[in-house]
């Protein structure tokens, strides 16, 4: 969602799993939520500058057991990477060393002469990321 940003203030500042966090109460379009920021100078939303960025709602407990809930924001990134993308790259980087040592017992069981080892490696390295094409499809 785009929205112009009426309003930043600093909350407070806090320890995570990831680090040091700075927490901000931005407005907008009348509505109030929180962004977590990794520095306390952050540049994703500047009060009377249109942002793009993503809603979501959260919920928690109050200390009388009633069910509370306010919004956080995070600043849109188009160039952000997937993490499937990531895993079938290293899936497929492990492709070359299962490829070698598949040759490799060929060459032990006498099937290959040493001289053929890195040539049946590529074909079977090939052959492995073939198939691995035709499971996305």
């Amino acid at each position: 969602m785009k929205a112009i940003i009426t309003d930043v203030k600093f909350q407070k500042e806090g320890q995570n799993k990831f680090g040091t966090y700075y927490s901000f109460k931005v407005s907008y379009d009348g509505k109030t939520a929180f962004y977590n920021s990794k520095s306390k100078e952050q540049k994703n939303f500047i009060a009377g500058q249109e942002a793009e960025f993503t809603e979501e709602e959260r919920t928690y407990t109050k200390n009388d057991g009633t069910i509370g809930k306010f919004n956080i924001i995070k600043p849109f990134n188009a160039n952000r990477q997937s993490n499937f993308g990531k895993a079938l790259k290293k899936e497929q980087s492990r492709y070359s060393g299962f490829a070698v040592s598949y040759a490799k017992d060929l060459v032990v069981a006498g099937r290959l002469q040493f001289e053929e080892l890195l040539p049946y490696a590529t074909v079977l390295f090939n052959a492995m990321v073939d198939l691995d094409k035709t499971i996305d499809s």
